[in-house]
């Protein structure tokens, strides 16, 4: 985010602090030691008259306070760290952090299937979903952002980093204070406001060639203020062949050898039936004639991705995103409610990605019948395998805008402070993209060659049947339809075709599509509350908080024809995706305090003591009515010692594509049939046993099954929303330890000041909404006396041939997750003569992650590429007058796919890796500019490379290029970056 000078320090909400909490100051760095307004070193720092405070709302509660509160578990980020360390915009600070554990979504990512589509950046707690983890905006939610029909999380994108004043992370559930999604916690970014200036910043980091310029203004004015902000942000592509260990995909052994090779040349090659050193596998070689291939270097190995890839394939792709944010305030009186502040936010951003894809592999079958087929004169068929990148662009495209606007009343009612607020945010998003036709290939595939040696588009049903990978349906219409006369014949035997990634540009056409998918999101909020002292003990006065929230969400997915109509070969279908869903809330929040200032024999016992217990019920049109709570305890026994607990519980609302997604189409493999070769090697005790013995005796088999004795024909997938989907529900509880000793004034000669947290979390999920794998459903359907379970109601029956006619593999509230760790947080800082000393220290202990079906079938992810046991970070800095050195060091504990992978000769381990950065800052206060430079990865590591093999790579995360992503490894190795920053 880089916003030296376009940040304020923690400001007032640190200063009535008794007890100062390391997690709400280890980030703050520099503003702790020379914004007039600093959040406190520690017990002994300086306060401010109380008549000076402006009462706040921290995360984690809905009550004004004049103090930062310690009784929950919240980290601070401020932007100066991002500036120092040279993270480019808010994902990258909270990906970094130790705290993103699990798979973070980030622009390396633009190749796969995730929720938002490429480009987006998302953030997840505890190693939980993205979509467990609240993401707000100056307390309030933001419009989830994407494209496709799986849109349900805030695009970081679409947050401005301009104009940021820090970032509050709550580490606790907390869906009593603010509804659905708080689960494993909150992210609150909280914007600057109320500055009388003008700023600007550029920003510039070179290796991935990105950068940042912004623009902010603002006036404040006798009975208000006003905000303007305005950023434009561009990452350049990079491309896998820009980074040396990614040139040449492999599976590295243990022993120094490559098992297989570099994958891949620019020869094509064919199946057919024939039996050669390859086993089938026919190359093309230069004289333009086929034959067996063995296994040499040089030649194309069947379907792995070829060695010019790297060089069109991107890592990150171009983005360019431009924001625009505005706010302001207006006090004026009304009768009755007399004093009354109007105030507005508004929030703009266009994203477009560019992303330059792998070339993909065309191999349909080609009917001996055709005369093309060079085997067909031995009644032979072929399967030609070719690589498209000659023919088929492979750049796709996203544009994604996103509007959030918000217009509210506050004001004071004798002790009692309301407000009211309206809100609306859309999104509206497309993504572009080449696709190969199915019914046109069928049909470029049956040909015929006249007398003059011409070829021309036939409708031959035999070869039909081939082209069309088998679908009799397919075929059925397409004669039903009778002949295209736009149709072009297709040979794929030719040198062009083979060596040369040519086909004819009319072909082309004829087979190929650009194609484009829109997608709308829409969020509408109210919500009214008041909070205040409802009444006064010994101890202080009773706080409250009440209020009521509504939201409306909807969405709209709308992909081409083409898609609806199951016309894309080797792609799967899909349907539009439309629906929307609506909540009532109610809620309420009481804070006790049971005693203050309490000794006993001289000995403080109590320094303050207090109860908040919070309540929500909750409506949802989707799935009826529920209700949460969460109940915090805070014991400060005297000023250095504070013990906090907690207890909730919390839940997650159906993401609106886990409702309504309409049905895509996929195929799994024909073997997961449980009753392929059920008797081989059978036990016949087990009941998956008398299930299949029993559809035998019915002559419901095909025959030949029980012992695979024929093939598996792959069996269709059906994958959709699940309007009967209920919400996942969390039982959470958190317990602290923050130790705040006065080592400065009990031993002065130390000089030093010292703060430590160590706060454990233990977050139980029930009912998650998952979707089960075609083989899961069918091995607990199977496995079920009588074929009696309910997932046997996702079992499509047996068709006339004895094939299992479809699986759904749709969401359902299934699956169990449980998660356990520690943080540790430590701070320590000392003032030299010669400038002064700070350390911040984040660690971060993951116990358990574990996932199942049940409580007794759970699989443990700790260890894993995304769940290392420990992470960390450590801030050290240094200043001297107008100077400050920053070292920041970023690690990543040991992990291993051993127990997942199965070849004992394969990498399947990482070790602990450390990151270090090194960044200096010139700031002149006197003439409101200041200039960053700094090294990221400063001993230029590269990331871990390990064995590759599709998904068998990795239990929790995707390996790509022997990488994996979304671990928090560095794909950009040593890099420089720049920031300048001018305040008048």
């Amino acid at each position: 985010m880089s916003l030296a000078l376009l940040s304020a320090p923690l400001g007032v909400e640190a200063q009535e602090q008794e007890a100062a909490d390391p997690e709400e100051q280890a980030t703050a760095g520099e503003e702790t030691q020379e914004a007039e307004a600093a959040a406190p070193a520690g017990p002994d720092a300086v306060r401010q008259p109380e008549t000076a405070i402006e009462e706040i709302v921290v995360t984690g509660s809905r009550i004004r306070r004049k103090e930062f509160t310690a009784s929950l578990p919240v980290t601070v980020i401020t932007p100066e760290r991002a500036t120092l360390a040279g993270m480019a915009d808010t994902a990258e600070i909270l990906q970094s952090s130790p705290l993103a554990q699990g798979t973070q979504i980030d622009n390396s990512f633009g190749g796969f299937v995730i929720s938002g589509g490429a480009g987006i950046n998302t953030f997840g707690l505890r190693g939980l979903d993205p979509k467990r983890t609240l993401i707000l905006v100056n307390g309030r939610r933001f419009s989830p952002a994407g494209v496709r029909g799986q849109v349900s999380n805030v695009d970081l994108n679409t947050i401005p980093d301009v104009l940021i004043d820090r970032i509050e992370i709550l580490k606790d559930g907390a869906s009593a204070v603010y509804g659905a999604d708080a689960v494993a916690g909150v992210v609150n970014v909280i914007t600057r406001k109320q500055f009388d200036s003008v700023l600007a910043e550029a920003y510039y980091q070179d290796v991935t060639d990105s950068g940042r310029a912004s623009f902010g203004w603002g006036e404040v004015f006798d009975r208000g203020f006003f905000d303007l902000a305005a950023q434009l942000t561009y990452q350049a592509p990079v491309r896998w062949t820009d980074r040396d260990w990614a040139e040449c995909p492999r599976r590295p052994r243990k022993d120094g050898s490559l098992d297989g090779r570099c994958f891949g040349t620019v020869n094509g090659f064919a199946i057919t039936p024939f039996t050669t050193e390859a086993g089938g596998w026919l190359g093309y070689d230069e004289d333009a004639d086929f034959r067996g291939t063995g296994l040499p270097f040089n030649e194309e190995v069947p379907f792995y991705r070829d060695t010019l890839e790297p060089d069109f394939e991107d890592i990150y792709s171009r983005e360019n995103t431009f924001s625009f944010y505005g706010d302001g305030a207006y006090d004026f009186t009304l009768p009755v409610l007399g004093g009354v502040t109007a105030d507005f936010e508004a929030y703009f951003t266009r994203r477009e990605n560019s992303r330059q894809g792998g070339f993909r592999q065309f191999f349909p079958y080609v009917a001996s019948g055709n005369p093309t087929n060079p085997f067909g004169a031995f009644g032979s068929w072929a399967r030609p395998v070719l690589l498209t990148s000659g023919w088929l662009d492979p750049e796709s495209t996203v544009e994604v805008e996103t509007w959030n606007l918000r217009a509210g009343l506050e004001g004071n009612l004798g002790r009692f402070e309301w407000e009211f607020n309206l809100g609306h945010g859309w999104n509206r998003a497309n993504w572009k993209n080449s696709g190969i036709l199915k019914r046109q290939t069928a049909r470029a595939l049956s040909a015929t060659r006249d007398a003059n040696g011409q070829l021309s588009c036939t409708l031959d049903p035999g070869q039909l049947l081939w082209s069309s990978g088998f679908d009799q349906a397919l075929v059925g219409e397409i004669l039903a339809a009778g002949p295209d006369p736009s149709c072009v014949p297709l040979d794929l035997f030719t040198r062009e075709a083979m060596l040369d990634r040519q086909l004819p540009a009319a072909a082309v056409a004829y087979i190929t599509v650009r194609d484009q998918v829109k997608t709308d999101y829409d969020l509408t909020t109210a919500d009214f509350g008041i909070n205040g002292a409802l009444f006064g003990l010994p101890a202080g006065d009773v706080q409250g908080a009440f209020g009521f929230e509504f939201r409306d969400r909807a969405i709209d997915d709308r992909p081409p024809l083409d898609s609806v109509n199951d016309n894309y070969w080797g792609f799967t279908s899909a349907g539009r995706t439309r629906g929307d869903d609506t909540v009532t809330e109610l809620y309420a929040e009481l804070e006790i305090p049971l005693l203050a200032g309490f000794e006993l024999g001289g000995v403080s016992l109590a320094e303050e003591l207090t109860f908040n217990y919070s309540y929500r019920w909750t409506d949802y049109s989707s799935y009826g009515s529920d209700t949460v709570y969460r109940a915090v305890v805070n014991w400060a026994p005297n000023r250095a010692v504070r013990m906090r607990g907690s207890y909730g519980t919390s839940f997650r609302a159906p993401a609106l594509f886990e409702l309504f997604l309409a049905n895509q189409t996929g195929f799994s493999n024909g073997s997961l049939d449980p009753c392929y070769g059920y008797n081989v090697n059978p036990d016949t005790t087990s009941t998956i046993y008398q299930n299949c013995l029993a559809q035998d005796a019915d002559g419901l088999l095909p025959t030949g099954w029980s012992d695979e004795s024929v093939g598996a024909p792959s069996i269709l997938t059906l994958t959709g929303g699940n309007q009967d989907l209920e919400a996942e529900t969390a039982d959470s509880w958190t317990l602290g330890l923050v130790l705040t000793p006065d080592l400065e004034t009990r031993f002065p000669s130390l000089g030093v000041d010292v703060s430590l947290a160590v706060d454990y979390y233990d977050i139980d999920l029930s009912d998650s909404i998952s979707r089960l794998s075609a083989g899961g459903i069918l091995a607990r359907c199977y496995g079920s006396p009588g074929l009696t379970s309910t997932y046997c109601g996702l079992v499509g029956d047996r068709n006339d041939q004895g094939y299992l006619s479809s699986v759904n593999s749709s969401y359902v509230n299934v699956a169990t997750e449980r998660v356990r760790g520690y943080d540790i947080t430590l701070r320590t800082g000392r003032e030299f003569g010669f400038g002064d000393l700070s350390v911040d220290l984040l660690a971060a202990r993951l116990l358990s992650n574990q996932f199942g079906l049940s409580s007794s079938d759970l699989t443990q992810y700790v260890g894993h590429y995304t769940f290392p046991k420990w992470t960390g970070e450590a801030d050290i800095r240094f200043q001297r007058d107008k100077w400050m050195v920053q070292w920041y060091v970023r690690y990543i504990g040991h992990t291993r796919e051993t127990d997942y992978v199965n070849d004992p000769n394969w990498i399947t381990s990482v070790d602990a890796i450390f990151y270090h950065s090194l960044s200096v800052r010139y700031r002149d206060d006197d003439n409101g500019w200041s200039w960053t430079v700094g090294v990221r990865n400063l001993f230029d590591k590269d990331p871990p490379v390990v064995s590759q093999s599709g998904s068998t790579s990795s239990l929790t995360t995707n390996v790509y290029f022997n990488v994996p992503l979304g671990a928090g490894f560095d794909l950009s190795g040593r890099r420089i970056h720049s920031t300048f920053a001018y305040e008048f």
